[in-house]
């Protein structure tokens, strides 16, 4: 297995092999330890030998029993790479890479399925039956469902075995506080989740028919429900918003769910209970913010901690507060991870959201028709999606090569596009640091996010080696000089993570590439 801090990668079948050979070693080495080492020791005893039969048969058995779990998890490795990767079709012993973090919650996925194999299966078992049953004995499944109800494994197997149209059955007759208990096992699929994200967001049914016997729809009351049983539940509610898409967010908030007074109000309490950076201050007005589309959610969110009330910033800065809040853990990962200011990062994706903000909505038109009509950039930041520095700091290994419609997919996350960002910004101060005449730009976020918005690495490379020597940094374009002018706005943006401006040391001088040791 290879890989940098973010992406691995692994050929499942050889992990498979080296398991099924080590398992086998394992077993042959106990089968001889007892027929063949075991008698002769016996043997020895019995001639007056020291007693150390019995010892060693158990240790061995002992250390074999290790070795077992080892060589297992080994294989677990592997199907959990086959999942993360989500790849659908391959050639045989074909690598596949993934992001580490989704491998390892991959792995402790499959592993507590393991562990509860037997109550997953029990579950599964219950959820065959009412497929397969007529109409009028699906209630006294879902009842049966019931007593299982605070057991979140046998729940999980159950819907994990559902289709769709049975999911939102087993909800409609009863069935929400399982769902809840199956969220909070943490092996609730993807598929599950995406079919009562959908089933949510959409339109509750105005025409029935008196007697329905096939379909059972949610109502409005269901749904509400639903969200209340999440809220009173931390695991699940983390479980159900980290299942949520941008997409799945914005028909959840936008949809006509939420034209009930109440709907967005439990919403946001389920998603302030499941996400530990939500933001601390009070609930803002429900009128819309002047922002770019790739920022949408933000006006949806609470006021920001630094500004609880509103009464520091607009509207729209605010907004973006909040939105820094709640990803800040992955902002100053990025930044500790490429020893840049994170307050660079941040400028980026404010002035794109507020400053930038001609764009009502990305473009429909896919990344690979030619300029002037294709789609140039998508996501927070708006990184381009095929131009010259994005390819520069793959091809320079900051992150891994990607074909054009991966790295859209990736830029349209929050994740992805401040990778991106902060992997742009770090190349750009690696070039500043090995070209040597002039000083370190990791401490200046209106430099960095200067070169972000206008230059690649070999243009950069050029203009140093034509700078004059001792010759200052000066911002050029519209968002460098926008960050210099909002150095206040920047500073509450940093506050949001320890509650003060952290006095920053001297620049650190490292040759070499990306990642880096951290500024503090």
């Amino acid at each position: 297995m290879q890989g940098d801090m973010t992406t691995v990668s692994a050929i499942p079948e050889y992990l498979a092999r080296y398991s099924d050979v080590c398992t086998q070693g394992a077993e042959q080495l106990q089968t001889w330890v007892r027929n063949v080492l075991t008698p002769s020791l016996m043997a020895y005893e019995n001639g007056g030998g020291p007693c150390v039969a019995e010892a060693i048969d158990a240790n061995v058995a002992r250390q074999v029993a290790a070795a077992y779990d080892t060589d297992r998890d080994v294989r677990t490795v592997g199907q959990a790479f086959l999942r993360a990767g989500g790849v659908l079709v391959r050639r045989p012993n074909q690598p596949i890479r993934a992001h580490e973090k989704t491998v390892d919650a991959t792995f402790e996925k499959l592993r507590t399925e393991a562990l509860h194999q037997a109550r997953i299966n029990a579950g599964a078992a219950l959820a065959k039956r009412l497929m397969d049953a007529q109409p009028v004995k699906v209630s006294g499944i879902v009842r049966e469902l019931a007593e299982h109800g605070n057991d979140p494994y046998f729940s999980a197997g159950f819907y994990n075995n559902l289709d769709e149209r049975h999911i939102e059955t087993a909800m409609a007759l009863g069935g929400i506080p399982a769902l809840v208990s199956a969220y909070s096992s943490g092996v609730l699929d993807k598929k599950v989740c995406d079919s009562v994200n959908t089933r949510l967001a959409r339109p509750v049914p105005t025409v029935r028919f008196a007697v329905n016997l096939e379909d059972h729809y949610l109502t409005a009351a269901q749904k509400t429900q639903f969200l209340d049983s999440v809220a009173a539940n931390p695991v699940a509610a983390r479980n159900f918003a980290s299942s949520l898409s941008q997409g799945q967010l914005r028909d959840l908030f936008e949809g006509p769910m939420s034209k009930d007074p109440l709907w967005r109000g439990k919403l946001v309490g389920v998603l302030s209970s499941g996400i530990p950076t939500w933001p601390g201050g009070a609930q803002p007005p429900s009128d819309s913010t002047d922002l770019s589309y790739e920022l949408w959610f933000a006006g949806h969110l609470p006021y920001p901690s630094v500004d609880p009330d509103g009464s520091t910033y607009s509207r729209e800065q605010d907004a973006v507060l909040s939105w820094v809040e709640l990803n800040r853990d992955i902002i100053l990962r990025e930044a500790k991870r490429r020893n840049i200011d994170p307050k660079a990062i941040v400028a980026a994706i404010a002035w794109e959201g507020i400053v930038n903000n001609w764009q009502p909505f990305p473009s429909p038109i896919p990344p690979n028709v030619p300029p002037p009509f294709g789609r140039h950039a998508i996501g927070p930041g708006k990184v381009h999606i095929d131009t010259s520095v994005v390819k520069q700091i793959e091809e320079r290994g900051y992150l891994p090569r990607r074909g054009l419609f991966e790295r859209e997919a990736i830029l349209a996350t929050p994740k992805g596009s401040i990778e991106y960002i902060a992997a742009i910004m770090g190349a750009m101060a690696d070039v500043t640091d090995r070209d040597g005449k002039h000083g370190s730009i990791r401490n200046r976020p209106d430099i960095l996010s200067d070169l972000f918005q206008g230059r690649d690495l070999e243009d950069w490379e050029k203009r140093l080696s034509e700078k004059p020597p001792g010759e200052p940094f000066r911002p050029g374009n519209d968002m460098g000089k926008w960050t210099a002018r909002n150095g206040s706005f920047l500073n509450d943006a940093l506050r949001l993570w320890d509650g003060q401006q952290p006095t920053q040391p001297p620049p650190v001088r490292v040759p070499g590439t990306s990642p880096r040791p951290p500024l503090w």
